[in-house]
């Protein structure tokens, strides 16, 4: 690596330097002298695949770098010269890319840039070289022809399959990433990871790198024609001139102007106005920046927090902190201040004044929860491991318990009061077991059947705002019981249909025809009974993928934690999961091309109501399981074949594998279709209140309601 002397980079009063793309690199990652480092105000790493391709597609075709700023850093203490330090303010999606194509930076431990040789003349991608990428989602690459695309899950599978024939036992996407091969790379024929060229070109003479390619595309083309080889390895010299021309390409850097870094409103105005043109930065990001931007620290700590294998998986950076403030502000709540202003999330407005003298308090409380305390360590860090071992999902310690795969899912709002009935309760004691017996329920309640995330956080900490401690909320049975209460009698959650109302719903599919009943009619028989309409909250679980996804991944996480129990998603992208949604009648079996209705349907099941509703009940959580992606793709359109220990929790599995295996469906098939689903619709429910209903006040129970401290 290039190593660069920046201390006198903009003397002489300069305000303008150029380097080369190499040499900012270098810069970047230097451990001594002046350091070149993100500005505490950044957006998060939002370039896509895509535009990551695209922007190493320009480099390589010689187009202009485009400018990059940086300011001085603010010193804290007095320190030598050789120990200033730079702030890249504008160019960190760019640099980011950069740094990729060198194995270097943020992007580098879940994405990865390939180039392939030869590219194929059909594939017509634009690219001067055919640029690709993988990532721990997707370890085996990503369409050639659209990189924000997955392949087709069919290639993917028999990967997979070839995967674990040539010896490796890795079943989880994190760990093939990091082991996958170039002839791992899905549609590929020549695949080089990008790095090897592009760090070898740092240090290397160019004519050695070219040898040494050459070697290694013979050795992986063997077999091929010579003509295929030879134009190969031609366009392999190309791409390392040319990568090398890139990296020696100068990037023009702006110094800004010391007033503007000096002032922390002109300095956040002045980022929101550069970004104008480019990716916005989110309120929580720039609230978030500003709190980097005062208290340096922070970052530091929740670098440490996010390193733990339980913190770290939990949520963002970003939400973790706000969350922490949002705790700090109810439970040291400034004088003449607004309810609103207290128990909202934090904005930049807020932040920009916490240093204020009447805000000394919440700034006191923010910081203890983030900073070590003598033996207890960090607060907030702390707090996020034990409601992880509080909701993990553990078959003989916490059956009622979440799956990884669902506390990945978590929304920011439910993470924020989790973090503040752990804060509000100072021993944790309602995280031990009988606390459990509450919390985990609460938190399956809130992810299948609160509406309104924002609205329902903010009536949590409304109840945890009273000064008077002897008031203020607190985490208990019975307070949970009146706070689903509020929930639904204002609109926040959907109303639960209870137990007793459960015969007449099953009464009523029972009776149900070839005739699809439309959303609206679905579950209709409870809308009477109460002018909420408990039947909107079946309708809206039936269909709302998202929450069918949640219900079914708690509903069936014996099978999924049996199935992959080192598995530790990194975030909620489905990219990520090692299960696919199956449908239990297959797609092609009810929603077939309406063109061939006469060859799928009787002459009397041929209808506009089949035409149009049989999505409504086709694509709803009663034909749905979660399924392992591999057996998945092996089931095609076959019958069901059951997961083992009742794992899919499907009934009556004949009628159902009977109702596949017809060829053709009369208008009892399609009474039968309608009747099963909606069978397990409500099956799946039963399940769902077992787990819940005691929390609903109207329900006897027997636990303690006494406050769980």
């Amino acid at each position: 690596m290039t190593n660069v002397n920046c201390t006198k980079l903009f003397s002489d009063q300069q305000s303008a330097a150029t380097l080369t793309i190499k040499e900012i690199a270098g810069w970047m990652q230097a451990s001594e002298g002046a350091k070149l480092t993100l500005a505490p105000i950044q957006r998060s790493v939002v370039w896509t695949n895509e535009q990551v391709i695209n922007y190493w597609d320009s480099l390589l075709r010689g187009y202009p770098t485009g400018l990059m700023m940086v300011h001085r850093a603010k010193k804290v203490d007095e320190t030598s010269a050789d120990q200033e330090e730079f702030h890249l303010f504008d160019g960190q999606q760019r640099m980011t890319a950069i740094l990729l194509g060198l194995d270097q930076g943020q992007m580098k431990d879940n994405r990865r840039l390939w180039v392939d040789f030869p590219a194929k003349e059909n594939r017509n991608t634009g690219l001067i070289f055919q640029l690709r990428m993988s990532s721990s989602g997707q370890p085996f690459g990503y369409r050639f022809d659209a990189p924000n695309q997955k392949i087709p899950l069919g290639k993917r599978s028999a990967k997979w399959e070839e995967w674990r024939e040539k010896g490796n036992d890795d079943k989880y996407v994190q760990n093939a990433f990091g082991h996958a091969a170039s002839e791992d790379l899905i549609d590929s024929e020549c695949a080089i990871p990008f790095r090897e060229i592009s760090v070898d070109l740092l240090d290397n003479c160019q004519s050695d790198i070219s040898d040494k390619l050459a070697n290694k595309i013979r050795e992986r083309l063997a077999g091929k024609a010579e003509n295929i080889i030879s134009e190969a390895i031609r366009e392999a010299r190309d791409f390392i001139c040319k990568v090398n021309k890139a990296l020696n390409s100068k990037v023009l850097l702006q110094l800004l102007d010391p007033e503007i870094v000096a002032h922390q409103d002109e300095y956040i105005r002045f980022f929101g106005r550069l970004g104008q043109g480019g990716t916005r930065l989110s309120d929580d990001e720039l609230t978030y920046s500003i709190i980097k931007y005062a208290y340096p620290d922070v970052r530091a700590r929740m670098m440490e927090i996010m390193k733990d294998n339980q913190a770290g998986h939990l949520a963002g950076e970003v939400d973790l902190v706000l969350a922490a403030l949002r705790v700090a502000k109810v439970l040291r709540p400034w004088s003449e201040a607004k309810e609103w202003q207290v128990i909202c999330r934090p904005n930049p407005e807020f932040v920009s004044q916490l240093k204020e003298k009447e805000r000394m308090d919440v700034e006191e409380q923010f910081l203890r929860l983030l900073n070590p305390q003598d033996e207890h360590g960090c607060i907030l860090k702390t707090a996020v491991i034990k409601i992880r071992e509080a909701l993990s999902y553990d078959p003989d310690e916490n059956s009622a318990g979440l799956p990884d795969m669902l506390l990945a899912r978590l929304p920011r709002e439910l993470v924020d009061v989790l973090i503040l009935f752990f804060v509000n309760h100072g021993d944790a004691s309602c995280w031990k077991e009988d606390g459990r017996k509450v919390l985990c329920p609460f938190v399956l309640y809130w992810l299948i059947f609160v509406g309104d995330d924002r609205k329902a956080a903010d009536r949590v900490f409304q109840h945890a705002y009273p000064a008077d401690e002897n008031r203020r909320w607190q985490f208990s049975l019975n307070s949970i019981r009146d706070l689903i209460e509020e929930y639904e009698q204002e609109g926040i959650a959907r109303v639960m249909p209870r137990s007793r109302q459960l015969p007449c719903l099953y009464e009523e599919v029972n009776k149900s025809d070839h005739h699809l009943r439309p959303w609206a009619e679905r579950f209709k028989s409870l809308d009477q009974d109460s002018e909420r309409k408990p039947g909107d909250a079946l309708r809206v679980l039936s269909t709302n993928r998202e929450l069918a996804k949640r219900a079914l991944i708690w509903l069936q996480r014996k099978y999924i934690v049996g199935e992959y129990p080192d598995y530790k998603p990194t975030s909620d992208r489905d990219d990520d999961l090692p299960i696919d949604l199956d449908h239990l009648i297959p797609y092609s079996v009810f929603g077939f091309d309406w063109r061939l209705r006469d060859k799928r349907l009787d002459a009397d099941a041929i209808s506009d109501n089949f035409h149009w509703e049989r999505g409504t009940a086709g694509n709803s959580i009663g034909n749905f399981r979660w399924l392992d992606a591999r057996v998945n793709r092996r089931r095609g359109n076959n019958q069901i074949e059951p997961v083992k220990d009742d794992g899919d929790l499907i009934s009556n599995l004949a009628a159902w594998n009977d109702l596949i295996g017809k060829s053709k469906w009369s208008e009892d098939e399609i009474s039968t279709f309608q009747r099963l689903i909606d069978l397990r619709t409500l099956d799946l429910y039963r399940e769902l209140l077992d787990g819940i209903d005691f929390l609903l006040a109207e329900t006897p129970s027997n636990e303690n309601s006494a406050p769980l401290e």
